[in-house]
């Protein structure tokens, strides 16, 4: 890949993420195909398995953000025909629904600690 011009780079590096994606490829059966295909070496093998999950790594992220998006404009016009409609229910499930998706807890939960025998010692305990 390293000869190669850019073309050919781009075009070798997306077989083989086509192969990691169709044959659901982990490390080992990757670099074994590479470097049988290509004959390298298995150093150079990985540094082309690193850049392919780069890329693979990247196209899944940029997926769950639009996701993420899609469904906190969904969430928004919920919220805003809730408003309209004067419904708080709906208004407050989609608040609630917008917080956990921002990483925000609105439930509250009940938290029960009991203790049976419980000894503190502050400092030294000798009377003088």
């Amino acid at each position: 890949m390293a000869k190669a011009n850019k073309i050919e780079n781009v075009q070798n590096l997306q077989e083989c993420i086509d192969y990691i994606m169709d044959n659901r490829s982990g490390w080992s059966q990757f670099t074994s195909w590479y470097m049988e295909k290509h004959s390298a070496n298995r150093k150079y093998a990985n540094v082309v398995w690193t850049k392919a999950w780069e890329i693979i790594s990247e196209d899944f992220s940029d997926s769950i953000k639009q996701s993420v998006n899609q469904t906190m404009l969904e969430l928004e016009r919920l919220k805003e025909n809730a408003i309209q409609n004067e419904d708080r229910r709906v208004w407050l499930e989609t608040v609630k629904y917008q917080n956990k998706i921002r990483g925000g807890e609105v439930e509250r939960s009940q938290v029960d600690v009991t203790v049976k025998d419980l000894n503190l010692q502050w400092g030294s305990t000798s009377e003088n």
